[in-house]
């Protein structure tokens, strides 16, 4: 083996001929705890609930800069080059098929393991994003989590739930395409096309526009200009500087999963909205997200050699006082921050 060439187990490991920077980033399918390397190929992914493929495309520095080396892979390029002019720092493709029905409404979740402490400002920072998200997000849910209140019976019985962010999946997906047997399927990798009268349609009406079986194929694909998973940092939320994701999360890793909530009805889930209670919680799909150098305790420290001690995360004096000034004017803003949002959603 070439000694330039990544020793087979360490962070940068499959990850030749993409920008410098993409291996600092890692995605792990849960289902197996195997690595899953954006703008190559792809992913195969098969469990009990589906079988398909996720395809991860993340914007790396070539895409803004023309300083930035170029990545000598022919995806990568091809990813750089569907990224640029747009405001996504990633997005994620799936297409597979359903191996059963879902009974109850599916989510799409966002998730930590542990509870987190939050600070004055982090605490600030949390309620100005949440008050935000729920303002453009029909059906959206969260918890706080394990709370000192929950006994060890309630963990153990699995009545609670863990610290998280939900959306209806049918909300909250930016493209869904259902093709029928024998219809052409959409190619991964590339735009994802979506009829502008459907995505209004989910995206009002939310769990129940559609309709799921184990006949057609399902594509579909999230994005957001908000979430940098090369830099661990969540930018362009209007009127917020660039902050560190640690400032919210901490040190450990973030679950993005697919899940369904068992025994309710969708609609009676509408009238009810019950709490996401892990007895109740049927995992579809489960991918870990850390960093090299800003997460400790996930399951990339276990298969991967190479892991930076973690950084302290960088709250100065004047990030506090733009959050302060940010929360006094959110009543008077509001609505064009909302606009904003919307804006840099669709792009």
């Amino acid at each position: 083996m070439n000694k330039s060439e990544p020793s087979p187990g360490t962070w940068a490991s499959d990850h030749e001929g993409h920008h410098a920077n993409l291996h600092k980033m890692c995605a792990i399918d849960t289902s197996n705890n195997t690595r899953i390397t954006p703008n190559g190929e792809p992913f195969p992914i098969t469990n009990d609930t589906f079988v398909g493929h996720v395809y991860l495309l993340v914007r790396t520095p070539d895409v803004d800069s023309a300083k930035e080396p170029k990545p000598s892979l022919p995806s990568a390029q091809a990813v750089s080059k569907y990224l640029k002019g747009r405001q996504r720092r990633f997005e994620f493709q799936f297409q597979f098929k359903l191996k059963k029905v879902p009974t109850g409404p599916l989510f799409l979740g966002c998730e930590g393991e542990k509870p987190v402490k939050l600070g004055r400002v982090s605490k600030g920072l949390c309620s100005f994003l949440l008050a935000m998200i729920g303002r453009i997000n029909s059906g959206f849910h969260y918890s706080w989590g394990i709370t000192k209140d929950t006994t060890e019976e309630q963990i153990e019985n699995g009545n609670y739930e863990k610290i998280h962010l939900a959306f209806p999946v049918e909300a909250s997906m930016d493209r869904i395409i259902v093709s029928k047997p024998g219809e052409p399927t959409p190619t991964l990798g590339e735009e994802l096309f979506e009829t502008e009268e459907s995505v209004k349609n989910r995206r009002k009406k939310g769990a129940g526009t559609v309709q799921w079986n184990t006949e057609d194929t399902y594509t579909m694909c999230l994005w957001s200009a908000y979430m940098d998973w090369i830099q661990w940092r969540c930018m362009n939320v209007p009127g917020i500087r660039p902050f560190s994701l640690s400032v919210v999360t901490g040190t450990q890793p973030i679950y993005l999963c697919v899940y369904e909530i068992k025994g309710v009805a969708n609609e009676e889930y509408k009238k009810k909205k019950p709490p996401h209670l892990r007895k109740q919680i049927d995992i579809f799909c489960r991918l870990e997200m850390s960093h090299i150098d800003r997460t400790e305790g996930a399951i990339s420290d276990k298969i991967l050699s190479g892991h930076n001690p973690v950084k302290e995360v960088d709250i100065t004096e004047s990030s506090v006082n733009d959050l302060n000034k940010t929360l006094d004017a959110e009543t008077s803003s509001s609505s064009s921050s909302v606009s904003s949002l919307n804006e840099k959603a669709s792009q």
